[in-house]
C-alpha cells in the first residue's frame, strides 16, 4: 500500500507539471527536430564545413592548367613632333601547368580531404552537444515545472494548516506560538514557490535559447534508448566511435601530409609554359608569335626558410599526435564519469522513492497524532517539509538519471541525429562536397546566395 501511495504522489505531481491551456503538447522528438533544424551553432558549423570543402577544390585547381589573357594599348608622343602620336596594341594568351613537384600538389589535395573529414567529425560532435543540450533543456523545464507544482501544493496545504491552527487557537487547543510557527512556515513556502517559479523561468529561457521557441505543455519524456551493458563496453564504443577522436585523427593525418609537403618543397619542380601573342602599331603591321617552354627549378639556398618550414611542420605533427592521445583520454574519462553518474542517479531514485513513501506516511501520522494531542504543530510542519524535500529529491534524481543516460550516449558517440532517429531529413554534407570537389568553373548559384546575404544585412 505504501509503494502505491508514493506512485500516486508522483503521478499527481506530473499532472500538475503538465497542466496548460494548449491542447497540443510538445514532445522530446519535436524539441530535437527544432534544435536540429534551427540552432545557430549547427548552422554556423555547417557553413564552416562547406568553406572547408572548398579547400579540396583549391588544391585540385592548383594541379590544372592556369590560363590568363592580357592586353595592352600604348600611346606615345614624339617630343620633336608634338602632333605625332604613335600607338601600339598587343594581346597575349599565357598558359602554365605544373608537370612535376615531388608530390606536393597531390599531398595538398589529400591534406584538404583530411581536413574535410576532420570537420565532418567535428560537426557530428557539435550535433551531439546540441542534441544533449536540447534534452537537458527539455527535462529541466519538466523538473522545474514539477517543483513549482509541488511548491504550489505545499503553499495550499500550509495555508489550510495556518487556518486550522488559528481555529484551534481560538478554542484554546494551541498557543500563539503554534500559530506563529505555522505562519512562518507558510511564509517560507511562499518564498520557496517564488524561487521555484524563478528557476522555471530560467529553464524556459534556456529552452528557447537551445531550441528556438518557448516550451509548450511538454509531453512526458520517453524511455531512454538502449544503453551499454557495462563500463568496458561503453569505453570500447567510445574509443571506436566518438567524433572528437575521429576529428583528432584526421587533423593528425593532415599534419603528417603537411610535413611531407614541406620536405618535398626542397626538391625539383618542373613547369610547362605556353604563350601566344599578337601586336600591331601605327608603324608596323600585325605580328604574331608563340612559344612553348619547360622550366625546371630546384632551390639551392633560401636563407634557411625551407628547413625552418620542415621543422615547424614536424612540431605541429608532434602536437597533433599528443592532442589525439589527450582526446582519447578525455573521452575515456567522460565515459567513466557518465557511467558513474548514471549508476548514482539510479540508486538515488530507489532511495528517494522509499523516502517519499516514508515521508508521506510520517506526515499523515503526524497529522493524526496532532489531532489526538500526541504531536505538536511543529512536528506536523516538519513532517510536511520533509515530505516536500523528499518529493523534490526524487524529481531531481529522475532528471539526473535521464540526463546521465543521454550523457553516456554522447560519451560513446551515439547521440547524433541519425542515431536518435528524429524523423526528419538530415543534413547531408556530401551534397555540397560533391558539387565542389572537382573545382567546377561555375559558381553553383553562389552569386545569388551572396546577394541574398548582402540584402539581409542592408
Amino acid at each position: 500500500m505504501a509503494r502505491s501511495l508514493g506512485q500516486r504522489l508522483m503521478v499527481a505531481s506530473t499532472a500538475l507539471m503538465m497542466l496548460g491551456t494548449a491542447s497540443y503538447a510538445d514532445t522530446l522528438a519535436d524539441a530535437l527536430r527544432l534544435a536540429y533544424e534551427t540552432n545557430p551553432s549547427l548552422a554556423a558549423n555547417r557553413a564552416a564545413l562547406r568553406a572547408t570543402d572548398e579547400n579540396v577544390a583549391l588544391a585540385r585547381a592548383a594541379m590544372r592548367p592556369q590560363v590568363s589573357m592580357s592586353a595592352t594599348a600604348t600611346f606615345t608622343q614624339v617630343p620633336a613632333l608634338d602632333s605625332q602620336i604613335t600607338d601600339s596594341y598587343s594581346a597575349e594568351l599565357n598558359a602554365s601547368l605544373t608537370l612535376y613537384d615531388g608530390g606536393r600538389s597531390r599531398m595538398a589535395v589529400e591534406a584538404a580531404l583530411q581536413a574535410v573529414a576532420g570537420n565532418r567529425a567535428g560537426l557530428r560532435a557539435v550535433e551531439q552537444q546540441i542534441m544533449l543540450s536540447a534534452i537537458i533543456a527539455y527535462v529541466d523545464v519538466q523538473r522545474d515545472a514539477a517543483a513549482v507544482g509541488l511548491a504550489q501544493n505545499n503553499v495550499r496545504l500550509l495555508t489550510e494548516q495556518v487556518q486550522a491552527t488559528r481555529d484551534r487557537f481560538d478554542v484554546g487547543a494551541v498557543t500563539r506560538t503554534d500559530v506563529s510557527l505555522a505562519e512562518a512556515r507558510l511564509a517560507g513556502a511562499q518564498a520557496n514557490l517564488a524561487a521555484a517559479q524563478g528557476m522555471l523561468a530560467l529553464a524556459n529561457e534556456n529552452y528557447r535559447l537551445v531550441i528556438g521557441v518557448a516550451p509548450n505543455n511538454l509531453a512526458p519524456r520517453p524511455a531512454l534508448p538502449s544503453l551499454p551493458a557495462s563500463l568496458a563496453a561503453a569505453e570500447a564504443a567510445a574509443q571506436a566511435n566518438h567524433p572528437q577522436i575521429a576529428a583528432a585523427m584526421h587533423v593528425e593525418r593532415a599534419a603528417l601530409l603537411d610535413m611531407e609537403r614541406a620536405r618535398a618543397a626542397r626538391g625539383l619542380k618542373v613547369q610547362g609554359l605556353a604563350r601566344i601573342g599578337a601586336s600591331i602599331s601605327s608603324d608596323t603591321d600585325l605580328a604574331t608569335g608563340d612559344s612553348l617552354s619547360i622550366t625546371g627549378t630546384i632551390p639551392l639556398y633560401t636563407g634557411g626558410s625551407l628547413t625552418a618550414l620542415v621543422r615547424q611542420a614536424g612540431s605541429v605533427l608532434e602536437r597533433r599526435m599528443a592532442e589525439t592521445q589527450n582526446t582519447r583520454r578525455e573521452v575515456s574519462q567522460n565515459t567513466a564519469i557518465a557511467w558513474a553518474n548514471l549508476q548514482v542517479a539510479r540508486a538515488a531514485i530507489e532511495a528517494n522513492r522509499l523516502q517519499v513513501e516514508a515521508a508521506q506516511l510520517a506526515y499523515e501520522g503526524s497529522q493524526e497524532e496532532a489531532r489526538l494531542g500526541a504531536r505538536t504543530t511543529l512536528d506536523v510542519l516538519n513532517a510536511e517539509q520533509e515530505k516536500l524535500n523528499a518529493q523534490n529529491s526524487l524529481n531531481e534524481a529522475q532528471r539526473n538519471a535521464y540526463v546521465a543516460g543521454y550523457n553516456l550516449l554522447a560519451s560513446i558517440g551515439a547521440l547524433t541525429a541519425d542515431q536518435l532517429n528524429i524523423g526528419i531529413p538530415l543534413y547531408d554534407p556530401d551534397v555540397h562536397f560533391n558539387q565542389v570537389r572537382n573545382a567546377p568553373a561555375t559558381d553553383l548559384g553562389a552569386s545569388r546566395a551572396i546577394d541574398a546575404i548582402a540584402d539581409r544585412w542592408q
